[in-house]
């Protein structure tokens, strides 16, 4: 690569992958130029620039991207110590190291060089030897801390994409939870989901020593109105007391599940026999005034259910399914004495 003087104006193919020096002089001294262009004319990796006037010495940096900038303080129009400065709050050379090269050797003016933004001080004309040893050394470390930038930035995008992909996953995961505990046509918790809720208020009922109710219930003949109306009759009929039973629970804690065909299962956290007999008849009147028509119904000329309750206090000797099976028991009696009711099992 040539280190030939560029004058201003001309195109740089220097890109931000650097791996060698790249100098910009910044000195409205001709001579100048040319004597550190000769100090660098044997090391052939080294690209030297030239901007004789100060005032276009930003527009040349943004230009060519420097690994390194030699800066004189004394120039016409633009003094030394606000152009570094402004090398300092211009994006592409923010970090760009400079190295000051003046004949003032005051340190009042190295200090005042340093806070101005300085990261070198040299005598002009320095020593071939040191010149090129400090380009080489400002030069690295820039690039190595451009690298470290870029791969942080990379890094950074990485965990970007990595954490909207985790997202993107929990949200699915979420989704696909909640479809396998979901009855697909009603849109209530499923059998499988049902088991698991049953499970877990039955460990809490043990523990704080507190009644768990269970109601277990059915629309009446719904077999003759699944034959009369069709399936589509039938899924829309399912759907609406679907919605109506769960519309009557209001309760945080209070679960209702599909339990399967046109059955339907109620948990009732902390709560007894007699509160479980209100929420019972409360869900019976709420589907009656539905008023669900029901031609083929052998009980009334709408849709109605009947209601197994069940409740107990859980301890070591019965289980979970213990109670359902009393609420089943119960649910059968409703029917036995003509449906369209609740009866209430037998306290366990």
């Amino acid at each position: 690569m040539s280190n030939d003087v560029r004058s201003e104006g001309t195109e740089s193919a220097v890109g931000q992958n650097l791996s060698h020096p790249v100098v910009l002089l910044v000195d409205d001294q001709a001579i100048v130029a040319e004597a550190i262009r000769r100090m660098l004319a044997d090391d052939k990796d080294i690209e030297f620039h030239y901007c004789q006037e100060p005032s276009r010495a930003i527009d040349k940096a943004n230009e060519i991207r420097p690994t390194i900038i030699l800066q004189d303080l004394v120039m016409p129009q633009v003094d030394g110590y606000t152009l570094l400065r402004f090398y300092r709050s211009n994006p592409a050379t923010s970090v760009t190291p400079v190295i000051v090269l003046s004949s003032r050797e005051e340190p009042k003016d190295k200090s005042h060089a340093f806070e101005s933004g300085a990261s070198d001080y040299l005598v002009k004309l320095p020593d071939k030897i040191e010149l090129i040893a400090r380009i080489r050394a400002h030069s690295k470390t820039y690039l190595l801390q451009l690298q470290r930038d870029e791969a942080y930035l990379e890094m950074k995008i990485l965990q970007e994409q990595l954490k909207e992909s985790n997202a993107k996953l929990a949200e699915s995961n979420a989704i696909l939870q909640r479809l396998s505990t979901m009855d697909g046509l009603t849109g209530i918790a499923n059998r499988r989901h049902f088991d698991e809720v049953l499970q877990h208020e039955w460990k809490i009922g043990l523990r704080e020593n507190t009644m768990l109710s269970v109601l277990l219930l059915d629309i009446d003949f719904f077999k003759k109105f699944n034959d009369g109306y069709g399936h589509q009759g039938g899924d829309d009929c399912l759907k609406e007391v679907a919605k109506t039973l769960s519309d009557t629970l209001h309760r945080p804690g209070d679960f209702i599940a599909r339990y399967g065909g046109e059955e339907f299962v109620v948990i009732l956290p902390n709560t007894d026999c007699k509160g479980a007999a209100v929420i019972a008849e409360q869900m019976r009147a709420n589907v009656e005034a539905r008023n669900i028509t029901h031609a083929f119904s052998s009980v009334a000329d709408h849709v109605s259910i009947s209601l197994g309750v069940a409740a107990m206090k859980p301890d070591n000797s019965s289980s979970p399914e213990a109670l359902v099976a009393k609420a089943d028991e119960a649910l059968y009696k409703a029917k036995e004495h003509g449906r369209n009711r609740y009866v209430i099992a037998e306290i366990l």
